[in-house]
C-alpha cells in the first residue's frame, strides 16, 4: 500500500471469539488482527477477550501478535475469576454470529459501541429470542451474498458484504512433493459433520474407485464433536458416524475402514496446523466440497482453488459465490435436503448428486492438463482474495 493511500490511523478494536489456527473463525479473527497491525494499528489498542489456542506462527508475525496475545491471557483470566463481570468497551467489538443469532460463550460479557455482528448463519431461522439478541447489535458482517440477503430481509441493521479470504503467501500455485505419483489424489476437506457432505464424498468414490482402483482420497475432517447421526441416516448414503475419539476428536480412519474402504485407499489426517495445508493440497489432482450448506464461502475450498487445484463446489448456500465470482467447478444438481428430527431448519441447502460428483472426478481424471490450466486461471482470480484486501474493507467500516 503506497503512502497516498495509507488509511487513516484505527481505532481501538476487540474481538470476543478465540483465534485459532484449525478453525474458520480462529482464522478469520487471526487475519483481522494481522491487518489491524500491517494498516499502522497498535497492538496495545486490540483487544481478545478469550485466550488465544493459536500454536505456532511464523516467527515475525508472532513477534507482532505477542503483546496482544499476553493482554488476552489476562483478560481471560479476569472474566474467569470475576464470573459476574461485564467489559464495556467505547469502540467496536466483534462478536461471533450464527443461527437464530446465537454467538459464542461468554460473548455476552463483552459489549462495545458499536457491537458487530461477524455473521456465519447456516439455518435461516429467526425465533423472537434470536430477533431479541440481533437488536443487541448495531450492524452485521455477512461473508457471503447468501448470508447478506438473508440478513437484509430480516431487517435487523445495516449489513455489510465482506468476504472472507486466503493468505497468498502460502496458498499459491507451487510444485508439490510428488510422493503419490502413481495415483489419482482426490482431496476432502472440513469438520465431519452433516452440513459438510462427507457421506456424498464417501459414496463417489466407492463408485469412482471401482473403476480407477489407483484413486487415492485424502481426508482432513476432524472435528471435536461428534456428529448426529439421524440426518446421515435420512440421506442415505451412510447410517453410522465416526466415533469419538479416546483423548479427542473423531475415529475416522476406523470409520472408513469399517464403510469398507481398503487401507491403502485413503489418507485419514490428523488436526493439521492451516500453515501445513498448502502442503496437502498441492499433492492432489482435485478438490471436492459437495456441502449442504455454507454461511460463508468455505475457506478450505478457496484455500484449494488458491492453489491451482482443480475444484468442484456444491451450487448452493454461500458456495454459490466462489462459483458465480471466481469460476470454480459446479455441482449444480442440488434437490431439497431432508430434515431431520434434530436439524428441522435446512431451507435454501442443497443435496448434490453422488452421479454428479463421480461424473467430476471422471472429467478431472481424463482431462488432467484441460483442468489444471483452467484451475490456474481460477488460482489467479483468487489472487484478490486475499485477507489483506478483504479484511481492509471491514476495518475501514468498523475502525475508522
Amino acid at each position: 500500500m503506497s503512502s497516498s493511500s495509507k488509511p487513516p490511523p484505527s481505532k481501538p478494536l476487540a474481538i470476543s471469539w478465540v483465534l485459532a489456527t484449525v478453525s474458520g473463525y480462529g482464522i478469520y479473527g487471526l487475519q483481522i488482527l494481522l491487518q489491524y497491525l500491517k494498516r499502522g494499528g497498535q497492538a496495545k489498542d486490540f483487544i481478545l477477550t478469550n485466550a488465544p489456542s493459536v500454536t505456532s506462527l511464523p516467527p515475525l508475525a508472532q513477534r507482532q501478535v505477542e503483546p496482544v496475545f499476553e493482554l488476552a491471557q489476562k483478560i481471560h483470566g479476569f472474566l474467569k475469576d470475576n464470573p459476574s463481570e461485564i467489559l464495556a468497551f467505547k469502540h467496536a467489538v466483534l462478536h461471533g454470529c450464527s443461527s437464530d443469532f446465537s454467538g459464542f460463550a461468554g460473548q455476552d460479557r463483552v459489549w462495545g459501541e458499536p457491537n458487530v455482528a461477524c455473521a456465519a448463519i447456516e439455518h435461516l431461522i429467526c425465533t423472537p429470542h434470536g430477533r431479541s439478541i440481533a437488536k443487541g447489535y448495531d450492524l452485521f458482517i455477512a461473508i457471503s451474498k447468501w448470508n447478506a440477503d438473508y440478513l437484509k430481509s430480516l431487517d435487523v441493521g445495516p449489513v455489510h458484504l465482506c468476504y472472507q479470504g486466503i493468505d497468498p503467501t502460502l496458498f499459491h500455485p507451487a510444485p508439490g512433493a510428488g510422493f503419490h505419483r502413481d495415483r489419482f489424489v482426490i482431496f476432502s476437506g472440513g469438520k465431519f459433520e452433516f452440513r459438510k457432505g462427507q457421506d456424498i464424498v464417501l459414496a463417489a468414490f466407492k463408485i469412482f474407485r471401482a473403476t480407477y482402483p489407483e484413486a487415492l482420497l485424502i481426508s482432513c475432517w476432524q472435528n471435536l464433536m461428534k456428529p448426529d447421526v439421524a440426518a446421515f441416516a435420512l440421506a442415505g448414503h451412510c447410517d453410522t458416524v465416526p466415533d469419538a475419539a479416546p483423548d479427542y476428536g473423531l475415529q475416522t480412519t476406523e470409520w472408513l475402514l469399517r464403510q469398507g474402504l481398503p487401507p491403502d485407499s485413503f489418507i485419514d489426517l490428523p488436526f493439521t496446523h492451516n500453515l501445513l495445508m498448502p502442503t496437502v493440497l498441492r499433492e492432489c489432482d482435485m478438490a471436492v466440497f459437495p456441502n449442504r450448506c455454507e454461511g460463508g464461502t468455505n475457506l478450505v475450498a478457496m484455500e484449494a482453488m488458491a492453489c491451482a487445484v482443480p475444484t468442484y463446489v456444491s451450487y448452493n448456500t454461500g458456495q454459490k459465490d466462489l462459483v458465480d465470482l471466481v469460476g470454480c467447478g459446479a455441482l449444480r444438481t442440488q434437490t431439497a435436503v431432508k430434515p431431520s428430527i434434530s436439524m428441522d431448519t435446512v431451507a435454501d441447502w442443497g443435496e448434490s448428486s453422488v452421479d454428479e460428483v463421480v461424473a467430476a472426478m471422471e472429467y478431472v481424471y481424463h482431462n488432467r492438463q484441460t483442468a489444471k490450466a483452467d484451475a490456474a486461471t481460477t488460482a489467479e482470480r483468487m489472487k484478490e482474495w486475499n485477507w489483506g484486501d478483504l479484511n481492509e474493507k471491514l476495518l475501514r467500516i468498523v475502525c475508522e
